[in-house]
Order: structure tokens, then sequence, then C-alpha cells
């Protein structure tokens, strides 16, 4: 397994971003993620893998599309390994030793220190039992895309109620759900009851007291900031935040502590 990080001594964790530019990480584009990410106070950065290099299935990537995502997830690391954190990218529906083969290689052989889920399997279903079980087995947390959409959800793609479910099942592995923004309150709720379940603040732009009720409902301890740069801009999204009737030491939690107790860095005492 990897060796210990240590927390940034200044500085948030944004544990929501992605490289999205060409085939490999483009010094330019990590350039401006880094810049643009220093100026809004982020410290480090959770990088959960360019997605689209996945494609041309992007829902169901197969094996050979999963390993180009997670290699380009691993370079960067490399490149920047006080900057970045990263996260293994999977599809349950490609076999289950393929998966497992990608964990050892990116996780137990490699750089990357969690997992990362999008819309390949809904969360309720059984082919994400298997990976679950070797995530707890080593100890590294997991964060799953949800959302709620007015028009219908895509195929496969899951809710705050469905991976609710899937905490359920595994409730000693960390789960990191994806978008208060897109679960809003009804996905607050649905995770109530799963205290192995943090929200990840990133989704939609900010919309005043969404930060609020999470706190309030789930805990501080439980919201956890994320931009989803560059879909999302890191200033307008730590901007929703700072701006949220929070006392400093529930805004330091979401900004930093939280995430630094689940990426099990050294020197945090949140």
């Amino acid at each position: 397994m990897n060796a210990k990080l240590a927390a940034p001594r200044n500085g948030y964790i944004d544990v929501h971003t992605h490289l999205f530019k060409g085939d490999l990480p483009q010094e330019e584009e990590m350039d401006l993620s880094l810049r643009l990410a220093t100026a809004a106070g982020v410290a480090l950065q959770i990088e959960l893998g360019n997605l689209r290099l996945g494609t041309p299935t992007f829902a169901r990537p197969d094996p050979e599309g999963i390993a180009k995502v997670n290699n380009h997830t691993i370079k960067a690391v490399q490149r920047h390994p006080d900057r970045f954190v990263g996260f293994c990218y999977l599809n349950p529906a490609n076999p289950v030793s393929a998966s497992l083969e990608e964990m050892e290689r990116c996780i137990v052989e490699g750089p990357l220190r969690g997992l990362k889920f999008e819309i390949s399997v809904n969360a309720t279903s059984p082919l994400m039992d298997p990976i679950f079980e070797r995530a707890r087995e080593l100890g590294i947390p997991v964060l799953h895309h949800a959302w709620y959409n007015m028009e219908g959800n895509q195929e496969h793609e899951s809710t705050a109620a469905d991976v609710a479910h899937l905490a359920r099942r595994h409730p000693e592995v960390t789960i990191v759900m994806a978008h208060l923004g897109g679960a809003r309150e009804r996905g607050v709720q649905d995770i109530a009851d799963c205290p192995n379940v943090l929200v990840d603040t990133s989704g939609s732009y900010p919309e005043a007291g969404h930060v609020e009720y999470a706190v309030r409902r789930l805990g501080a301890r439980r919201v956890v900031y994320g931009s989803d740069w560059p879909c999302r801009d890191y200033a307008t999204q730590v901007g929703r935040i700072l701006g949220a009737d929070l006392k400093p030491e529930e805004r330091d939690l979401v900004l930093r502590g939280n995430a630094a107790r689940v990426l099990g860095l050294e020197g945090v005492h949140a």
C-alpha cells in the first residue's frame, strides 16, 4: 500500500476534480488547474480521472478504457504528488477479475488511494459487492456519483437512495456521495441514517441554504467540499462554503478536516 501523506498545513482539500484534456495529462491543463485552485485556497485535490478517455462507450468503458483513464490519473499524481491524490475509476459491469486486478495495479502496487464510480452500474447492483468487499479489506474510501434529474436519470445512474442501499450493504466502507447540488435536500434525507456516507458539495451552481441544511441534518463531519472542476469553478464552489451560515469549526471540517480524515492523512485531528 501507499505510504502515508501529510495533510496540508494550510489550504482546503477538494475531493472532486478532473483533468479532461487529451490522452495524457497536459502540463498546460495541470498548471491551469493548480493555479486556479491555489488562488481559491485549495491545497490538495482528489483527481477522479478523465472519464472521457473511457470512450467510445462512456457509460460502460471496457477494461482497456478503464486502464486508460487510470493511467491518465497516475501520471498526474506522479507529476504533482504534493497536489494531486488519485482515485481509481472502475466499471463494475466488467468482469470482477478485471476490476480486482485494476485495484491491485492502481492502488496496492500503484499510487492511487480510493475508488470512483460514475454511471456504469446502479449502486443497488450486486456487481458492486465484491469490489466493495476488497475496498473494505484495503481500508480505502469510495466516491460515488448520485443525482436526481427532473426528467429522469440516465440508465444505471444512481440516486442518493441507491447509494444509501449500497452503504447499508457495506457499512465498513466510507462512501463520499457526490453532488449535494444534484441530490439536494432529498438526497441528504436518503443518506441520513447511513453514518458511513458523507456528501460532497459539488453539483450545480451554489444556492443558499443547501450546505447549511446538510450540516444540520447530517452533522458537520459528514459534509465535504468538492468543486467538480473543470465542470465548475474552484472559487465559486469554495464560495458555496464560505458564504454558508456555519460555525468556524464546522467550516474547517467541510473545507479540510473531513477530507483529510477520510484520506487518512497524517497530522489530522478532525
